[in-house]
């Protein structure tokens, strides 16, 4: 069993990281750097066995329930470390076993786009610039079906997304964007669809009406039942075509 950091071993990464400073105090404040990025991970472990728990079927109320505690003291105790988790994280933990290939490089897309916006975290609005990315794809073409410029929206959405100083090194996903992910399954359910791609991605930001990206997808006169039914005839369009 691999045996966790001993002191001499966080000793010596304080000193690298103190590029052979000797002053103690200096080493001080470093360790207190390496002791947060500790907790971090400690977090995401914590976050990481959350998710397989509750991808195995369990609720809050049965994590409370193991612990001897109420569902809204697991959310309170777990939840934040449940939202550390990063795409990698959760890619790890099959929750994006079900997504196309496309839809997977729409995540890799949105999670580049809140890096070079310097981010916190990945937001709605990277996952839809990660999605306005490839033209080629059916969410995309669902927009242009509704009489909306793919081109226009992307522009008006790089306008209103925030920036930010710069990005930690595990970017986690943010609670915008795992709500839209949970309504893109929903979607992917409600179409009985045995999948999830761009479209249903799409039709889950269309959830949110006041956040930034689905405000601005509805502005653009981007709504839900329309995009369903694009999506649908698109889908019919294919099937037909694959048949003749």
């Amino acid at each position: 069993m691999p045996e966790l950091p001993d002191l001499a071993d966080l000793l010596s990464i304080v000193e690298e990281r103190s590029a052979d400073d000797t002053d103690a105090l200096t080493r001080l404040t470093v360790a207190e750097g390496v002791l947060s990025d500790l907790q971090k991970v400690g977090d995401r472990l914590l976050g990481y066995l959350v998710e397989l728990a509750r991808a195995e079927g369990s609720s809050w109320a049965d994590v409370g329930d193991h612990l001897g505690i109420s569902r809204q003291a697991a959310q309170q105790r777990y939840g934040r470390r449940w939202s550390s988790l990063t795409i990698a994280d959760l890619a790890r933990s099959g929750a994006f076993e079900r997504y196309t290939g496309r839809a997977k490089e729409t995540l890799e897309r949105g999670e580049e786009h809140a890096r070079r916006l310097g981010r916190p975290s990945i937001e709605a609005g990277h996952v839809l610039l990660g999605i306005l990315d490839d033209p080629n794809t059916l969410a995309v073409r669902a927009v242009a079906a509704q009489d909306a410029d793919p081109a226009a929206l992307r522009e008006a959405l790089e306008r209103r997304l925030p920036t930010g100083p710069g990005s930690p090194a595990a970017l986690s996903v943010g609670a915008d964007a795992r709500r839209a992910l949970t309504a893109a399954l929903t979607e992917s359910a409600e179409l009985r669809h045995n999948y999830i791609g761009t479209e249903h991605m799409l039709l889950g930001l269309l959830h949110d009406k006041s956040g930034p990206a689905g405000k601005l997808l509805w502005e653009h006169g981007i709504a839900l039942e329309p995009t369903r039914a694009a999506v649908r005839a698109a889908l019919e369009a294919f099937l037909r075509s694959r048949e003749a």
